[in-house]
């Protein structure tokens, strides 16, 4: 998508960090943006700042829900015509510092619900939209932890992640197939400043533990850590700029962090000689 402007992008997860840069960036190009967020409080409030740059309209959507996804599209359609970009970005971190074992029935569903099956519905309910039309663009943003695995971010996370990956390879494959017009991004970030740290706030409660899991020394400690490499994570305007630019000249892999190629190829290697699991940067960003 070489021309952005005039144009509709959509995102989801846009209340906030990567979502709300990146559809602050797309009016930026001259988009008009839709954006759909759970946390209806920051979605008017993120409505609004990108609504001083470009038309932007928001609706609240809880990604889990195939129906709540496909009232965004034809909420897209109701106001600007068309989607021509789709950014399937919601996400949710799980808990941290907690062994595959350790999480609970819901933590996994709560994890996989949102980061995998909000991406699942997001490509089944618009990908047809943009093969009537014959031509877009969709990004779908798994994490580096779609390309490396590790023992401090959630299992769930980690896996939802690689799933995201695979399904966009798979996307990239068939669009081909078809010459269909339309291109595919998967967007692997690194640490990012945002605020996903804290987002067990938003957490629904058919995905509550009841009663709440105790906490350990290790979960806290490693929970601290995670969020002090968060926190000091690249700003997610430059993410967006990041995303945007891939958009322009159709790159598939998306990296923030350079640097996580060293850990791809150790995995690689790793797998190609029957070695032992790697650990990815997170890991040793957090353990040293």
């Amino acid at each position: 998508m070489k021309e952005l402007a005039g144009k509709t992008a959509v995102v989801t997860g846009a209340g906030s960090g990567i979502g709300r840069a990146m559809a602050k960036r797309w009016a930026e190009a001259g988009m008009n943006v839709v954006m759909a967020d759970i946390d209806e409080v920051a979605l008017d409030d993120a409505v609004i700042e990108v609504s001083q740059v470009g038309p932007a309209a928001g609706l609240a959507v809880d990604v889990t829900a195939a129906s709540e996804v496909e009232d965004l599209l034809a909420f897209t359609v109701d106001h600007f015509g068309r989607a021509h970009l789709v950014c399937n970005n919601a996400g949710v971190a799980g808990p941290s510092g907690q062994a595959p074992h350790e999480l609970t029935v819901e933590d996994w569903q709560w994890v996989l619900d949102v980061d995998l099956w909000g991406v699942i519905h997001g490509v089944r309910t618009f990908v047809p939209h943009l093969l009537a039309h014959g031509d877009g663009h969709i990004v779908n943003t798994a994490s580096q932890s779609g390309l490396t695995s590790g023992a401090v971010i959630s299992a769930a996370y980690y896996a939802a992640k690689h799933a995201v990956v695979a399904i966009s390879e798979c996307q990239f494959h068939d669009f081909s197939q078809r010459d269909s017009g339309i291109s595919v991004s998967v967007l692997c970030p690194g640490p990012v400043a945002t605020n996903i740290m804290h987002d067990e706030a938003h957490r629904p409660e058919r995905f509550q533990t009841v009663p709440t899991p105790v906490a350990t020394e290790h979960s806290e400690s490693v929970t601290s850590a995670m969020s002090d490499v968060i926190a000091s994570g690249r700003p997610a305007h430059e993410v967006a700029e990041i995303v945007h630019n891939a958009v322009i000249n159709d790159e598939f892999y998306i990296y923030t962090d350079p640097n996580i190629v060293e850990s791809i190829t150790a995995r690689h290697r790793a797998i190609e000689q029957r070695g032992f699991p790697t650990t990815g940067r997170m890991d040793a960003d957090i353990t040293g």
